[in-house]
């Protein structure tokens, strides 16, 4: 899948993004966002957002809002109920991990002051605002933050932050049907979820298309583990447009193997009657992945 000529810069992306310009990890979602988000974020200039912020993406969010979709009175109202604090799985959620109260509270104040005169501006200083202070106290010149919807309003976000870099993750659509089929959030069978997975990444491909180009690049977890990972992990380091980082690199060698990944695990518990049944739906989709443009990139 790759970005569109649709919006291009003017100017090359400075080998050093200044200080706070973000990095957004996206993709349909068990598609190795988090993974992602985590390796970037182990690098020392790059704090880890450690929780969905979701309010910048989410329907009804910042986007909508600088959009003109919804009203700073309705934004306002989730922000401070939805999207502050959201109930607890697997540990705690929402802005509050991060941000006080009171942060919240000045922050809606000058978003509202400035949005009327420039909604995207406004946008990304509210933006900026909700994660400086932990950004600060991590010691890290810029962050990194992981909401899987990121690639679908990937255009959005280079509007926004006209010098963040986005980093869309894809992964094989069994694998990510397989574990969607798991969730309580998804669709709860394998073919469901295949063509979800399809849906979802039709949509990013919309979204990428209208996007600055320089700034969205895809990257394929299977290819992170694969035969030629130092190839994709150079890529990766090289669209950051930073040095090398030993923390990076340590997590890398780590964390992202096949072992780790598990590859291929959609055919556990299957007969081979039903692995060629998912492996014929999965086909089809591909399929319709390459004449809607969207085709996925290869696993290697």
């Amino acid at each position: 899948m790759t970005a569109g000529p649709a919006v291009r810069s003017n100017t090359r992306m400075p080998a050093h993004p200044e200080t706070g310009t973000p990095i957004f990890v996206g993709g349909t979602g068990r598609s190795g966002t988090t993974i992602a988000a985590q390796l970037i974020g182990a690098r020392a200039d790059v704090a880890l957002v450690p929780i969905e912020l979701r309010f910048h993406v989410d329907p009804g969010g910042l986007v909508d809002l600088a959009e003109g979709r919804v009203t700073m009175d309705q934004f306002a109202r989730r922000m401070r109920t939805t999207w502050y604090e959201r109930p607890p799985k697997d540990g705690p959620r929402g802005l509050h991990v991060i941000a006080a109260r009171p942060q919240l509270q000045r922050g809606l104040r000058r978003l509202r002051e400035g949005l009327e005169a420039d909604p995207w501006s406004a946008s990304r200083r509210f933006l900026r605002d909700m994660v400086r202070p932990f950004r600060r106290e991590a010691g890290a010149a810029t962050w990194v933050e992981m909401t899987p919807p990121n690639a679908k309003a990937a255009d959005a976000l280079c509007r926004m932050f006209p010098r963040a870099r986005i980093v869309h993750m894809v992964r094989d659509g069994r694998d990510v049907a397989a574990s969607v089929a798991r969730r309580t959030w998804g669709p709860n069978d394998v073919p469901s979820a295949l063509g979800w997975w399809a849906d979802n990444l039709i949509e990013i491909h919309r979204s990428i298309e209208r996007a600055d180009p320089a700034r969205v690049r895809t990257f394929r977890l299977e290819a992170l583990v694969g035969a030629e990972r130092e190839k994709h992990y150079a890529a990766l380091v090289d669209f950051l447009g930073r040095e090398p980082d030993p923390g990076m690199r340590e997590y890398f060698d780590r964390e992202l193997t096949a072992e780790r990944s598990h590859p291929g695990s959609w055919r556990d518990g299957l007969d081979t009657a039903e692995q060629s049944r998912i492996d014929e739906l999965y086909d089809q989709q591909v399929e319709r992945l390459a004449l809607h443009g969207a085709a996925i990139p290869p696993a290697t």
